[in-house]
Parts: C-alpha cells; structure tokens; sequence
C-alpha cells in the first residue's frame, strides 16, 4: 500500500494555505493596513505565505523572496530578540492582489512539493540550519505555522469588521477516501 500522508497532509497544507487566502480577500480596506493594535493585517499575512513559501522551498540557499519583498519585512515587530528595535512594519502596505498572487504561489510550491516527497526525503535533515528536524516534521511545523496565521487574521476580521471566514477542511474542501 502507498503511504498516504503525503496526500493527507499536502491537503491540509493546502487548505491552511486557502484560508489565508479567504482572510485577505475577505478584509476591508479599513482593516487592511490599520496599525492601531500592532502589525496590520495585510503584514501577518504576509508573513504567513513568507514562512509558508520559505519551507516549501529545499532550504535557506535556495529560496528566493519575490520581487515585491523588502528587507525584514517578514518578520513581525516584537517576535525577534534578536532584531529587537531593527524590525518594523513596512511604510508601504502591501496590495491585496499581491498577497493573493502570493497565495497562488504558494498554493502550487505546496501541490509541487508534496508531488515530489518521498519517503526517504521526510527523514533527511532539513535544510534550514536555525531547524534541528527532518523534512517531514519542518512540513508540519510550517502547517502549523500557516494555520495559526489565518487563525490570527479570521480572529482579527471578526473583532474588526465583525464577520468571520469559511472554514476550509481540505484542499479541495471534500473528505479524503477512507485509508482504513
């Protein structure tokens, strides 16, 4: 039998990937770029699809940020000792199509990647020196790390614009076959 977590998590994958997604095109321009509680909205998501498409990639040496990118401009103010006072938002708000545009990226490196996984590269070392884990487990923390961004901006377009966004359980929004 084929093993059947590629699949199941790749699909998972995707649709924390399609929530995000929801989020951006769901939030009103008022919230979009409002920096009166922190990191506005449209700069989460953008870190967000960032991680997402950073450990989609085959490590650190080989990924490249897109064009639109500015400097440290994934990472969120506060997160970081390490750049504690350097950080900050952008002047410049990101544009909605960007993000979405980003999202698609993301959503295709994501179907690509887990096309191509195999067994044996789930157990090889990632290539993220700052990540002592194996490919497979830097895929799930990079899940888990997509899904508690889009969990972040559902929260924030309900307590701002008082609306919430669908929820999305798998790629294609339909059950899996059973595996049992």
């Amino acid at each position: 039998m084929e093993n059947p977590w590629p699949t199941m998590i790749s699909r998972q994958y995707a649709a924390a990937i399609q929530m995000l997604r929801l989020a951006i095109e769901a939030c009103p321009e008022s919230v979009w770029d409002d920096r009166s509680e922190g990191s506005p909205f449209w700069h989460l998501a953008y870190h967000a699809l960032f991680f997402a498409d950073l450990y989609l990639s085959k490590d650190d040496k080989t990924f490249e940020p897109r064009s639109f990118h500015a400097d440290k401009a994934h990472f969120l103010p506060g997160d970081y000792q390490e750049f504690a006072g350097i950080v900050g938002t952008p002047d410049k708000a990101f544009t909605r199509e960007q993000l979405l545009e980003y999202g698609d990226q993301c959503l295709a490196k994501c179907r690509e990647t887990f096309a191509s996984l195999t067994e044996e590269r789930t157990l090889e070392r990632c290539g993220f020196w700052w990540y002592e884990l194996n490919v497979g487990e830097l895929l799930l923390n990079s899940l888990r790390h997509t899904q508690h961004h889009a969990g972040q901006l559902a929260l924030l377009l309900r307590r701002r614009a008082d609306f919430g966004v669908d929820w999305i359980g798998t790629e294609d929004n339909k059950p899996g076959r059973p595996t049992w």
